[in-house]
């Protein structure tokens, strides 16, 4: 049986050692909007985040991005 953690997105900032912003009221709403429109993280885009957040071995956000990055060289 497969047991579900949640974590806030304060703890996910402060684990990964990643920068909080704020911005102004319905700014974040407009993004998701304006990304679900584009298209921006559908898996043929950035890759089945699932799969390859197995693959990743790093321990922060920086890790991930150099990974990420290099990782997209090959697919």
């Amino acid at each position: 049986m497969r047991r579900s953690i949640k974590i806030k997105n304060d703890e996910v900032v402060r684990l990964l050692g990643g920068k909080s912003y704020s911005f102004p009221k319905y700014t974040t709403q407009l993004i998701n909007l304006a990304n679900s429109n584009a298209g921006g993280t559908r898996p043929k885009i950035v890759g089945q985040m699932s799969e390859l957040i197995q693959e990743f071995d790093g321990r922060c956000l920086d890790d991930w991005e150099q990974w990420y990055l290099a990782e997209g060289q090959t697919l």
